[in-house]
């Protein structure tokens, strides 16, 4: 089946960016013809920024890597503060749970601590079976618990797997914002190990990623900032001066482990090394450099493109990932608030999605989930923004014209959904009449003056959830305040 992108997202700057940069670069190199300065300076600047560079790239290069360990954690939370009582049933945590590690290469295990003291582990080891293991004592669980977002621990050092390891927490809560369990993802530091070796650190030098607690978690553990360096701020972190260029720097804001790398100017910038301290040779030196930053930066504007996607959309479907989704719907329901506008906010789930998965396999259930995502994304306008929340439950924001029901705006994004379900995979979910796959709806929009786009996704829910209790296939209205 031919698809088109389904995802309306935002040009991507980095273009721009790094065309901003090449030109300020070119604009250097032509200002040097003027200029009487050191040349050495300007090359230690030169070997700066190409550390940082460097530095800066590989870092959302890792930090790219834990999106589906969050991605996770985020799921089963959302399974979990949905209905806590699965943690007592083995078969319910691998039907609701297990899905969530499947095409997941990258998670080790997944551990949920309920507040009752219920435990209980999907380990990849031991693949269709539960665990039980003991509870663990962690400050970063505790954080998680206190924490509305993900939490990631140090790395340390797992006694029964003979590994080291770091963990994605998150705490998941029910409607009263109480946190009834905590939700710990686990990846080996093997896949940091290898995100680090693609980098471009390991291309122009060495490079390591030590956590707060001094244990390594990929690279050499040796490398770090000289004792003996003269260093000063550079971008994000740290620079010492030397040879080779050694630049430190927080991985991100959210992860807790520092990034050294070590960078070889002569070999991220070969013309360095052999310039002369003439007005002419200067001159070319600079030129030569300015060719060479841009074709890094040429080399680099697709890894870097596509953690910028990976950033903003959900893999499977193509539609904005539940950040993304929140970032964009609030920035439509601030617009809409000040124009006076109208926007209703819907959320749709799959019926019966579970027999799909139970009978037809999961790469049946991703098929139903992808054309549904094509369905809402071809019914939906250009202003409205359209992503997964999670699971099997979609959202959309749609900015409604004057004479537009809000009704009728949702009714059209479910039937699209529900009739390009039908048409790509209809035949392989009603083999023998054996299960049957829909589309539900519930929306709230913004006539009684609400504009916060977690109460309306919260009454839009409330209403799908309550209406299928009466029949499915259906688009139900929340109830006015």
């Amino acid at each position: 089946m031919s698809r088109r992108l389904a995802v309306r997202s935002p040009s991507d700057p980095l273009p721009w960016a790094f065309g901003a940069v090449i030109v300020g670069l070119v604009v250097i190199g032509l200002t040097t013809i003027g200029v009487r300065a050191s040349v050495s300076a300007d090359a230690e600047n030169a070997a700066v920024q190409g550390a940082t560079l460097v530095g800066d790239a590989t870092a959302v290069q890792l930090e790219g890597a834990t999106r589906p360990a969050e991605a996770a954690a985020r799921g089963v939370a959302a399974s979990v503060a949905a209905d806590p009582s699965i943690l007592a049933d083995t078969d319910r945590v691998l039907d609701e749970l297990g899905p969530l590690m499947d095409g997941q290469a990258a998670i080790a295990a997944i551990t949920v601590i309920g507040e009752d003291g219920t435990v209980v582990e999907l380990d990849r080891r031991s693949p269709g079976t539960v665990r039980t293991p003991d509870v663990p004592e962690a400050a970063w669980l505790d954080a998680a618990r206190e924490s509305g977002t993900v939490v990631w621990s140090d790395p340390e050092r797992a006694r029964d797997v003979g590994r080291t390891v770091v963990h994605a927490a998150l705490a998941a809560r029910d409607r009263d914002g109480e946190a009834v369990a905590v939700v710990a993802v686990r990846l080996d530091a093997g896949m940091f190990t290898g995100a680090l070796s693609g980098s471009p650190a390991m291309t122009y030098g060495d490079a390591s990623v030590i956590g707060s607690n001094g244990v390594t978690l990929a690279g050499d553990p040796a490398l770090t900032l000289p004792d003996d360096a003269v260093v000063e701020a550079a971008s994000a972190g740290t620079v010492a001066m030397g040879d080779p260029v050694t630049y430190a720097r927080p991985v991100s804001d959210s992860l807790p482990w520092t990034l050294t790398v070590a960078v070889d100017a002569t070999a991220a910038l070969p013309a360095v090394a052999s310039v002369d301290h003439t007005m002419v040779l200067y001159t070319v030196v600079i030129v030569v450099v300015t060719l060479i930053m841009s074709l890094v930066l040429w080399a680099l504007r697709r890894p870097a493109g596509e953690v910028s996607v990976r950033a903003r959309t959900d893999p499977l479907t193509g539609l904005s990932n539940r950040h993304h989704f929140e970032v964009r719907g609030n920035d439509v329901l601030q617009a809409a608030r000040r124009r006076d506008g109208q926007v209703v906010v819907a959320v749709f789930d799959l019926d019966n999605f579970k027999s799909v998965n139970d009978e037809a396999g999961h790469e049946a259930g991703d098929d139903a989930l992808r054309a549904v995502a094509d369905g809402l994304a071809r019914a939906s306008g250009p202003r409205d923004v359209v992503g997964r929340l999670g699971g099997d439950e979609f959202g959309a924001v749609l900015w409604l014209s004057a004479d537009e029901d809000s009704g009728y705006a949702v009714e059209r994004l479910r039937t699209s959904a529900h009739m390009t379900l039908e048409r790509a995979v209809g035949d392989r979910f009603e083999v023998g009449d054996r299960f049957e796959v829909g589309v539900s709806a519930g929306w709230a929009d913004t006539a009684d003056g609400e504009y916060r786009l977690p109460a309306l996704v919260r009454a839009a829910d409330e209403a799908m959830v309550g209406g299928r209790r009466g029949g499915k296939g259906v688009s139900y209205e929340a109830t006015r305040r």
